[in-house]
């Protein structure tokens, strides 16, 4: 299928039936239409909130949780294997809502009563809290699987099992009342940090990211991105990477990137000649990558404005050189894929052309503009840029919507009354869709973040971080990049079974402080933005992987191997991390331009390099004393010294003329072969 046959499939198909992992119970009957409401009105309680003004922290929090917490025991299934798990309600799965919601909204509701009676909680208070944590767990197993709540537990035992500890990490001990008060009675539990961000900042980005999905955006954005990738080698899968990279900036999430994008790009790419599993894993690191792309970076990045006190703004900006690197390192792995694997570039008449693509769409660029505009320039606070930019992309919608109705007035096919109405209705059900869509997001994140301020409350309780600096200072001794090293394989393993926030929180909590005081003149913004970039580039990794789940489901390829393959394409960016906490102008700090793009180019350089290892092939295939060499040269760019860039240089220099002879002599034998 051509691209625009692709497109059109994709229109006349439900994209919830495109996945299997990440998709959410949808009952049927009045029952649903209920759920669905109180959806609805849990997306627009936060869309008022951001406009009109926030609750206090503590009602902000605990009204956005109540809720979440349950409908994620509505949306997630236990037995997601049954023939009937999305579309049957069982009475249990209701009981265990209502009583996630009363164990949180118990919160709201008692809130000044509460305020006198922190530090000594009543039998009440205590079966709720202690029923909130339970029904928390149960609920992050829903969503993410077994390891997310055995971690969490593991962290809920140590206030009991201090005692037996080593003495290095051991303490005297905590009783339950005292675990229970600072855990759910106190802003530095289950209400703390995490709960605080989603409630507010992440809620008003996934809101504007719903509305930019439901306006359409996702069709022009994958349109233009082939209009200008199409031509080169490869050009369905580098689409992909382009496509996702702009998606990702804009949602945060990287299941509704791979959806929104993947349904296009995915069968494109299989087209094009790479494997079912090639183009998910493709997809899966794209869209995973797109966290860490300003202007929208995830949830992550916003716990991390509120952990380093950093403004969101400049988190941002420092973020922006590194993730446009990270996406070239991509665009590297992916090429060398297409080289080796004989790719040839779409067809001419596939190619959409790109100034009528990029015109026919360029209102779309303004709801972006007015969002960096808030966000950079004027740098108002993220949850009133968010609110602002939703409202444009709102007012976006109705003008499509008249534009539309006026065409079908000037067609002749309905009168003007007939075509009001069916514009208003498509209008208010876009609308309502947006805000369904961005409560089906949140539901599982408001869970991950409950559980990760699980975490940071023992944390702050037991003094586990202190204990963490010592023992990582035990280990790397005053190395940083030994303690960057094992910070890197702690993260990827973690990887493996916890979302990006909650394990963004466990690495910043645990061994960010570490970093910090071993190497006290690496900035705080790089060390926290080295922990978000492992954070993001182990999310590809099962179990827990649900973008390669849904690239999976998609491309109709084995997940597991989906997975890998977008971690191995991620692997292209590995160097990346250590590049910037060893030279921090990579961030823009404290920098000029010339020295910005110098370090730019060393970067792009180095992680080239990197990327023809991870791929075994330059112009041909490499040799492992070739591989070698290079993996030498991509490791000299990390340090900001002239003399290791032209020693790199000179190495490389000497692969790439070696190389081009191999392949001159493979190419000149393949001739004479056909001769």
């Amino acid at each position: 299928m051509s691209l625009e046959e692709v497109i059109k499939t994709r229109d006349e198909q439900d994209l919830k039936d495109l996945v299997d992992e990440g998709k959410v119970r949808i009952p049927g009957g009045s029952l649903g239409w209920v759920i669905f409401v109180i959806a609805v009105l849990w997306s627009f309680f936060h869309l008022y909130t951001a406009g009109a003004g926030l609750l206090t922290a503590t009602l902000q929090r605990s009204a956005h949780l109540s809720v979440g917490l349950a409908l994620c025991f509505i949306y997630y299934p236990l037995n997601k294997k049954r023939d009937d798990a999305y579309s049957r309600l069982p009475w249990y799965d209701i009981v265990l809502a209502l009583g996630g919601f009363i164990s949180i909204f118990y919160i709201y509701y008692f809130y000044e009563d509460l305020i006198w009676r922190v530090g000594a909680p009543t039998t009440l208070d205590l079966f709720m809290g202690g029923l909130a944590v339970i029904l928390i767990l149960l609920a992050a197993h829903r969503a993410f699987g077994f390891i997310l709540p055995i971690v969490t537990i593991l962290f809920l035992t140590y206030p009991f099992i201090g005692p037996f500890m080593p003495p290095l990490i051991g303490h005297g001990g905590y009783r339950f009342v005292r675990v229970i008060n600072d855990l759910y009675m106190t802003n530095t539990g289950i209400f703390g940090i995490p709960i605080g961000v989603t409630s507010t900042f992440v809620f008003a980005f996934v809101l504007f990211g719903s509305f930019f999905q439901a306006s359409g955006a996702g069709l022009y954005i994958v349109r233009l991105a082939f209009s200008v990738m199409g031509r080169f080698r490869g050009g369905p899968a580098k689409a992909a990477v382009i496509a996702s990279g702009f998606m990702g900036s804009i949602t945060g999430s990287s299941v509704a990137n791979t959806v929104v994008t993947g349904s296009i790009t995915i069968p494109v790419m299989k087209r094009g000649g790479f494997t079912p599993e090639v183009a998910g894993g493709v997809e899966t690191a794209s869209s995973t990558n797109g966290q860490f792309l300003p202007p929208i970076m995830g949830a992550a990045a916003f716990i991390m404005a509120e952990y380093t006190g950093i403004p969101y703004w400049q988190i941002a900006i420092a973020a922006a050189l590194p993730a446009v690197i990270s996406y070239f390192a991509l665009l590297a792995v992916v090429h060398l894929q297409a080289a080796k694997t004989g790719m040839q570039p779409m067809k001419k008449t596939e190619i959409p052309p790109f100034l009528s693509t990029f015109v026919k769409g360029i209102f779309y660029w303004i709801p972006i503009c007015v969002l960096i505009y808030y966000l950079i320039i004027i740098r108002l606070t993220p949850i009133t840029a968010g609110f602002y930019a939703t409202l444009t992309i709102i007012g976006i919608m109705v003008v499509m919507r008249i534009v539309k109705l006026i065409e079908t007035m000037r067609s002749g096919t309905v009168n003007w009354s007939e075509g009001l109405i069916e514009h208003s209705k498509g209008l208010v059900k876009d609308f309502i869709n947006g805000l369904e869509s961005a409560a089906k997001s949140m539901s599982g994140i408001a869970v991950a973040c409950a559980c990760a301020g699980i975490i940071v409350g023992v944390v702050t309780m037991t003094g586990l971080g202190q204990a963490m600096i010592l023992l990582l200072s035990a280990l790397a001794g005053d190395s940083l990049l030994i303690l960057l090293l094992i910070s890197a394989v702690i993260s990827i393993i973690l990887g493996t079974g916890l979302p990006t926030t909650a394990k963004y929180v466990v690495m910043a909590t645990l061994v960010a402080p570490a970093i910090s005081t071993i190497a006290p003149e690496v900035p705080i913004v790089a060390v926290h933005l080295f922990i978000l970039y492992f954070a993001i580039l182990a999310d590809d990794t099962p179990p827990v992987g649900v973008a390669a789940y849904a690239a999976a489901a998609i491309a109709r390829s084995d997940p597991i191997k989906t997975g890998l393959l977008g971690f191995k394409f991620d692997l292209g960016a590995f160097l990346l991390p250590f590049m910037f906490v060893y030279n921090p102008e990579f961030l823009l700090i404290d920098t000029t331009w010339y020295k910005a793009l110098m370090v730019a180019g060393t970067s792009l350089f180095g992680i080239y390099c990197f990327s023809s290892v991870i791929q075994r092939w330059l112009f041909t295939r490499t040799k492992i004393w070739e591989q070698v060499i290079l993996l030498g040269v991509a490791i000299s760019m990390i340090w900001p010294t002239w003399y290791t860039d032209i020693i790199g240089a000179i190495l490389f220099v000497s692969i790439y003329l070696h190389q081009k002879a191999v392949k001159a002599r493979e190419d000149k034998a393949a001739l004479a072969a056909k001769v």
